[in-house]
This record gives structure tokens, C-alpha cells and sequence, in this order.
């Protein structure tokens, strides 16, 4: 959405489109789907599945080591178009130079930028708010999890991380109730002391924010400064000779569906003349009062005495620049001192999203400031000028090489640039974090793929994963090429493009016409769906609170139903449809779901329709599918978490929704994205998950992680090849990767017929558990059942049970011993019980 708040060359705003209206967010979007009846994302849900997708990936990796090289799934890119970026540090000199994206994790360049490899893959889902490298040892590295800037398309983060070999290995370092980690700074003469800036949950108040000090290297960590569980602390300087002197920021922030406060009395400036024990808050020609914005502060390091600020404004002044300010004496006192309208502008009315000024480290009037563009000034502050240059908007990150101080390095949402000895801004082409929202695949070219991606528009190669190119601008999402005139594609941005509709193109997306129809005053969901008829691509349906269906290749288009929500009129976008799916097999069969937890019917091409939501949860529906063989099956997918932590979010109907079954099996608790159901192996389904994809072979009963080498990621669109048997993946933070169905083993039972739910297993009690935990369990018919417990790595360190029980309820007891008797140490472990045809797995606690 941010894209289209701009202007300019970077902002790839589709033409004549309008400012979005107040109360049209992705973070409403986001939050829609996941959130808890109360509307918070239960943070600990989502780690806890974390957990246990690493665990399954392990387990499978173990067991299928013979294979499991033969299943790796293959980056396709993009790597030359970027994505968010929030963090940036480097040793002096500029190798290496570390990178942390908004949901991709952390990366290292050995070459100043030009190639990087990803480091955390294995703590799983990674989202950055902030990296430290240790002053006195380059290989020692820190990372603050959780994005801590106002977007909220991502998770909590898990704490603070350590590697001591330059990002090879890492150790959690606490912090892990904090959420999301702003800001992370070393003592310049003792790097035992560690300071945090915690921002807290995104979605609601926090009691863990606030500023964090630990004197032994982040084993121990005290809370020395705490205002109110809706404040936390979004900046952090430090004196870089006294280690008893530095400053933190502290901001106001706490989101709602439908309240956004970002701003208030308690954002300001505040020092430490103690090393962080004690605080007073600073004034002295500082704004103050209910108005004040996120804060950005930094000191110069050839001049400590000279401290800037970049301050911002809250609704009253339109979330813009408030001044950027400078203290001489160490913030005792400040003065405004930028004389144009620069600051003031530069925020593009969204200033929550952008926290961060730079000051050169030989030179204390040279001073960087980060908000929609990047702004310099030489003179102190006083005339800032606009250097963004060729480079994409929205700045989070900026790296001075203390060694060659001409020589910048700067994040954005377009991902990393460099300037040499001041030179113009050089994009990194080898960075694969664009984050997807949906994808198309050519079915006469598996080679030619097409994505929509937040904040980088609808781009498209033919060339591999570094020639993707941009054909539509805004934000990106559904979109599809034509299967037998390949230059025709349809694409769209947020909400039908503007709620303008879906855009065509004839001349293979090198420029898009507007199509007709349309009614401006729906309601559109912020990633419409439109799909074609799988036998008649001229036929084509899309949403808003109704249907809408073109006959003539998306050139003009028609409502065909009503309103198909509960019309909520909620303070933001909501009631709308948000999945849409057309048989293969009775191309009069329609499928639709909207956000509001409504499921319908048409079986007749959309004349009219029936609700067959009675059985289903009530979520927001993320995908509908038909199955490609029997006409009478079809398939519905959740968002959002349940009290429970395996509640459902897939299901299954073989009467065209008249009865519903779960075929959620043993996915983790986790939303599911998207469904695609195998036309050559019945049974076989595969889903696009927010902790990557998974694959059954018996229709849902049994799931098992798919392939390898695809770190554990966002999955939000999934598109399978027929010509190829290529399965595609778009993920929102690590690109789009793609694997060979052919060449993946099965690691799950065959495709004979099995009951869903055969097998149950109850949720571990107690748990956490210090001595016996029990698992009830229930069986269907008599079974030759195996129930092991494993470590995190998959490793088998006891086994509960071998053998053959009758049907009925059973219970599992383990006391947390392994098979020689000895108390294994607390931790995560996972006892995994199978049939033979279904699997479950439940996490179990070991506490001290």
C-alpha cells in the first residue's frame, strides 16, 4: 500500500489512481486473517509451530536422508528486485556486511553488497528489527527479532540471537516476551554490556516494553526504563567514548482493527549518565505534548557532543515531519534547525513506518535522515537536501563505513543499495527477499513466471531469477496469463486496483488497459481474487462482495451475484469476498469464500447461489478449491489460531459442501494460505502454509513438510504446472522457489482410501511438565501403533509404545526420562504417534 501514498519515479504508482481511503491497510488485511476473537495474534502459537515445522523437517530429513537431496526445492527469483529491508551493520571496511530483512531473516555480503547468503534459516520464521556487531570482535553479531516499524505483515519475533562465528551458528540470548527488538547497542569499552530497545506485540498493549541493559553478555537481562504498556523504546545511542553516557527514544505505538495510535505525550529524547541504570527525559526545545511522533536519534561519533533528532508528528500534523533537531552539549539543550520544507514532507503521511538518522563518523555536520525519501545535509542540519537518487523509497537502514566515510549503505523496501566514495546508488542484484502476495505461471512456458509482491508491483521473467522486471505498478497480487495467447495477462493492485478493476494486457504486460464494469462503491478485499474457467479462459470471476463474471477475456464484466457476506460495515475493509474457485471437471460449479467466514456454491456458472458454510470455523477463508477428478469434492482453507493448538484450518467436502470433513491431519497450528489437489495422483493435496508448504497423500488425513533447501516462510500462493509437473511456491519474505513434483519421494502413506481422524491425540497434561506428562489418545480400530518422543533435531529419544492396541481411548505417559533412564535436560521435545496411515505429533515442554 505504501507505494501508492507516493510520488515520484520510485513509488511505481499506477497512474491515475487515488490516495487509498483512510481506513484500507495491509496490516487490517493481516490482522483480519490471524487474529484471535479478542484481536491479538498469540505470538506463542506461532513460535510453538515454529518449533514444530523445524522438528517435522528434521524428523524427515533423518528418516528420508537417502532422498531428500532429490527434493529440494529451487530459488526462481526474483533476486534483482529486493524487498524490505530494516537493518544494516558492517565491520570497518565493509566485509563483512550484514543485512536483516522485514521477513527474511539475516543476511551476509563478503563483497560490499554485491552477493549475500542467508544466515538463519534455521531458527525458521525470522523477521529483523535490528542487527549490532560487536565493536571490539566483527564476527561476533546480534539480532533483535520482530519488525518494529509500523508494518505488521509478519510475526512477533522470538527475542535476541547471538553468533559468534559472523552468522554461521546462534544462540538465543532472551528477550523472547519482548515481541519485536528495535534497537540493539554495545558499551564502547565493555561488550558484556548490551543494551535493547523492545517495542512489544504489534497488534496490542504490551507490558515488555521498554529499554533492556545486560552486563554479562545477554544471559541476565534488567528493565531500566518503562513508561506504560503502550510505549516502548524505538531508538538507542551511545556515547562512543563514555561508556556511562547514552540516549534512548521513547514512542507510543498500539494497533487495532480498528484504532491506530502512534504517537503521544510520552514519545520523547532520554539520557543515561549511569550506563543505562537511570533516566531523565529530555526537553529544552524538544517538542513535547499529545502530537509528538516516533523519534529518531543519533550522536556524532568524531563530535559525541553533538546529538540529532529526527522527530515526527501524530494525526494533528498528519503522521509528517515535525523538524530534525540538534543538541551541542549532549541534549541538554536542542534547537530546530532544518531551514526547508524537506523534513516536513518527507514522511508521506505515514511517519510511524520510519525511525532512523546517520551522522558521519568523521564528520559531525554530515547528517542523514530516513523517511519516504533519504535526505543529507553538510551544514549541520540546516539545508537538507533530496539524495534518494535512482534508488527505491522508503529508507530503514543506513551503514557509514567508519573506514571510507564517503561510502554508504542503505535499506529500503527495495532492498540494498550502495554508493562508493559518493558516488550514484548501485542496487544489489543477488538478494532474494521480495515479498510475494500471489504468482502465474505460463502454462506454454514454465519458464516465464509472474508475481505480485508488496510494495514492488506486479513483475514478471522469462529469463531466470535475475531478470524479473516490473509490468504493473502499486502493490501486486493476483494475477494470470492466458493459457493459449501468452501475451495476454491480467493483474491488478490493492483492493481492484483502486476498486477500477482487474487490468489487461495484450502485449505480454509491456502496458495494461482498464476493463469495465465495475462498481466503485463495493467493497473490494485488499488481495481480490479473480481465477478463469479451467476449459473456457474467456470466462473469468472476481470479487467483492459479490461476483462478478466476464465472458469475454476480462475485457468487460458483470455482477452475477448478491452480497454473499454478513455486510458488517465494519470500521475497515471487511465483509468481503476473498476466494474464488471454478471446477475443472463441472466448469458450472463455482466455489466462493469470503473474510467473514461465508462459504458458497453455484451450480449454475453463478446464477445462483447456495451457503454451504454449516460445519466450517468461523475464519477468514483464504483459498476455496475444486478437485481437477471428482466433480462433487471440493476444498476450503483458514486463516487465524483457535484456543486449540492444532485447530483446524483445512477442509474437505465429497458432496459439494452439503457435509464437511477436517483434513487438517497433523498440520501445525498455523494459517493455511492456499490448496492445490494433485490431477494425477488422487489424494494428493498440497498447501501453501504461514511456515511453508506441507503435502498429504491420503487426502488430509497425514501431512508431512515438502522438500527441502526453502526456508520455513510465508507461503501465501501456491501454482502447479501440469506441462512441468513444477509445483511453485511464492513466499512473502524469500521470493518464489519451484520443485519437481517428479522427483519427490513419498514419505507419507499411499492414496488408500483412510478415515480422517482415525488417530487422535490429545494435547500433552501438564505441559510445560517438570516430572510425568499424558497424552489420551483414541484409536478407531485396532492398530499396530508407534508413539516415540524426539528432540528438536528429530532424534529418537524414547520410545512409548510399540505394538497393537484396541480401538478406544489409550494414554501415553512419559516421565522425561530416555531409554536408559536418565532425566533429559529441559527443552522442546515432540512425541509422534502413527496407525500406519496417520500421524500426529504434539510439543512437549521439559521444564527444570
Amino acid at each position: 500500500m505504501l507505494a501508492l501514498l507516493l510520488a515520484g519515479p520510485h513509488a511505481h504508482a499506477p497512474r491515475g489512481t487515488g490516495a487509498p481511503r483512510p481506513n484500507e491497510r495491509p496490516s487490517d488485511w493481516f490482522l483480519l486473517q490471524r487474529a484471535m476473537p479478542d484481536g491479538t495474534i498469540p505470538s506463542d502459537r506461532i513460535a510453538a509451530a515454529n518449533e514444530q515445522v523445524l522438528f517435522e523437517r528434521a524428523f524427515a530429513a533423518r528418516t528420508f536422508a537417502a532422498t531428500a537431496s532429490a527434493q529440494d526445492w529451487t530459488p526462481i527469483g526474483p533476486a534483482n528486485v529486493g524487498g524490505r529491508v530494516n537493518a544494516l551493520v558492517g565491520a570497518p571496511g565493509g566485509v563483512p556486511l550484514f543485512l536483516g530483512a522485514a521477513h527474511g531473516g539475516v543476511f551476509r555480503s563478503d563483497d560490499r553488497g554485491v552477493n549475500w547468503v542467508p544466515l538463519t534459516d534455521a531458527l525458521g520464521l525470522s523477521s529483523v528489527g535490528a542487527l549490532a556487531l560487536n565493536p571490539l570482535n566483527p564476527n561476533s553479531l546480534w539480532l533483535g527479532t520482530g519488525d518494529a516499524n509500523g508494518t505488521v505483515d509478519g510475526y512477533d519475533g522470538t527475542g535476541v540471537y547471538v553468533s559468534r562465528d559472523g552468522g554461521r551458528r546462534w544462540t538465543s540470548r532472551g528477550l523472547r516476551g519482548t515481541s519485536r527488538i528495535s534497537a540493539l547497542a554495545f558499551s564502547p569499552t565493555d561488550t558484556n554490556r548490551v543494551y535493547a530497545g523492545a517495542m512489544g506485540k504489534a497488534f496490542t498493549t504490551d507490558p515488555a516494553r521498554g529499554f533492556y541493559r545486560s552486563t554479562d553478555g545477554g544471559l541476565t537481562w534488567t528493565r531500566t526504563l518503562y513508561l506504560n504498556d503502550s510505549t516502548g523504546v524505538s531508538d538507542i545511542a551511545v556515547h562512543p567514548s563514555n561508556p556511562d553516557t547514552l540516549w534512548c527514544t521513547t514512542w507510543t505505538r498500539v494497533r487495532r482493527l480498528t484504532y491506530r495510535r502512534a504517537h503521544g505525550p510520552d514519545c520523547g529524547v532520554w539520557r543515561s549518565t549511569d550506563g543505562g541504570l537511570t533516566w531523565a527525559r529530555l526537553g529544552n526545545g524538544l517538542p513535547s505534548g499529545p502530537d509528538v511522533g516516533r523519534i529518531a536519534i543519533a550522536v556524532a561519533p568524531s563530535m559525541p557532543s553533538r546529538l540529532y533528532a529526527s522527530v515526527t508528528t501524530g494525526p494533528a500534523g498528519g503522521y509528517t515531519g515535525a523538524g530534525l533537531y540538534r543538541s551541542d552539549d549532549g541534549g541538554t539543550s536542542w534547537a530546530r534547525v532544518d531551514a526547508t520544507t524537506l523534513h516536513a514532507t518527507m514522511f508521506g503521511g505515514f511517519a510511524w513506518f520510519f525511525g532512523r538518522v546517520a551522522v558521519s563518523p568523521v564528520d559531525p555536520d554530515d547528517v542523514w535522515v530516513l523517511g519516504v525519501r533519504l535526505a543529507r545535509s553538510r551544514d549541520g542540519g540546516v539545508l537538507l537536501e533530496d539524495v534518494t537518487g535512482a534508488a527505491h523509497v522508503d529508507m530503514h537502514a543506513l551503514w557509514l563505513d567508519p573506514l571510507a566515510p564517503d561510502d554508504a549503505y542503505l535499506g529500503n523496501d527495495g532492498g540494498h543499495y550502495a554508493s562508493t566514495a559518493g558516488g550514484p546508488w548501485q542496487k544489489s542484484l543477488n538478494l532474494p527477499i521480495t515479498q510475494f502476495y500471489a504468482g502465474a505461471v505460463d502454462p506454454q512456458n514454465v519458464g516465464k513466471v509472474l508475481g505480485g509482491t508488496q510494495d514492488n508491483g506486479t513483475i514478471k521473467t522469462e529469463s531466470g531469477p535475475l531478470a524479473w522486471s516490473l509490468i504493473l505498478g502499486g502493490d501486486g497480487f493476483r494475477c494470470l496469463v492466458h493459457p493459449t495467447n501468452t501475451n495476454l495477462l491480467l493483474a491488478e493492485w490493492q483492493y481492484a486496483s483502486d476498486r477500477t478493476g482487474v487490468k489487461r494486457s495484450t502485449n505480454n504486460g509491456a502496458s495494461f488497459a482498464a476493463t469495465t464494469g465495475w462498481v466503485g462503491s463495493d467493497r473490494y478485499n485488499w488481495h481480490t481474487p479473480f481465477v478463469a474457467n479451467p476449459l473456457n479462459p474467456n470466462t473469468l470471476i472476481a470479487g467483492s462482495q459479490r461476483v462478478y463474471k466476464s465472458t469475454n477475456n476480462g475485457v468487460a464484466w458483470s455482477v452475477t451475484s448478491g452480497d454473499l457476506t454478513t455486510n458488517p460495515g465494519a470500521a475497515v475493509v471487511y465483509g468481503t469476498i476473498s476466494a474464488l474457485a471454478i471446477s475443472p471437471v463441472d466448469t458450472s460449479l463455482y466455489v466462493a469464500g469470503t473474510d467473514d467466514a461465508r462459504v458458497w456454491r453455484s451450480t449454475n456458472a453463478g446464477a445462483t447461489w447456495q451457503e454451504i458454510s454449516t460445519g466450517l470455523p468461523k475464519r477468514y477463508v483464504t483459498s476455496v478449491a475444486a478437485d481437477p477428478v471428482d466433480a462433487n469434492t471440493i476444498y476450503a482453507t483458514f486463516s487465524g489460531f483457535g484456543q486449540d493448538l492444532h485447530d483446524p484450518h483445512v477442509f474437505r467436502s465429497t458432496d459439494r459442501g452439503a457435509t464437511w470433513q477436517d483434513a487438517s491431519g497433523n498440520l501445525p497450528d498455523a494459517p493455511v494460505n492456499d490448496l492445490v489437489a494433485d490431477p494425477l495422483l488422487p489424494g494428493t493435496l498440497y498447501v501453501g502454509t504461514d511456515l511453508g508448504v506441507f503435502v498429504t497423500r491420503n487426502h488430509g488425513a497425514t501431512w508431512a513438510p515438502l522438500g527441502g533447501a526453502m526456508p520455513v516462510q510465508t507461503v501465501w500462493d501456491l501454482v502447479l504446472h501440469s506441462g512441468s509437473r513444477r509445483l511453485f511456491a511464492f513466499t512473502h519474505g524469500r521470493s518464489a522457489w519451484s520443485l519437481s513434483l517428479a522427483t519427490v519421494p513419498l514419505p507419507v502413506p499411499g492414496d488408500a482410501p483412510t478415515a480422517l481422524g482415525a488417530l487422535e491425540l490429545d494435547a500433552p497434561s501438564p505441559n510445560p511438565a517438570r516430572a510425568a506428562t499424558r497424552l489420551a489418545m483414541t484409536l478407531g480400530s485396532r492398530s499396530q501403533l508407534v508413539a516415540d518422543v524426539h528432540d528438536a533435531s528429530g532424534r529418537r529419544v524414547r520410545v512409548l509404545h510399540r505394538g497393537a492396541l484396541d480401538p478406544g481411548r489409550h494414554t501415553l505417559v512419559w516421565d522425561g526420562r530416555d531409554e536408559r533412564g536418565a532425566r533429559l535436560r529441559a527443552g522442546v521435545y515432540f512425541v509422534r504417534a502413527t496407525d500406519g496411515a496417520t500421524t500426529r505429533t504434539r510439543r512437549v515442554v521439559l521444564a527444570d
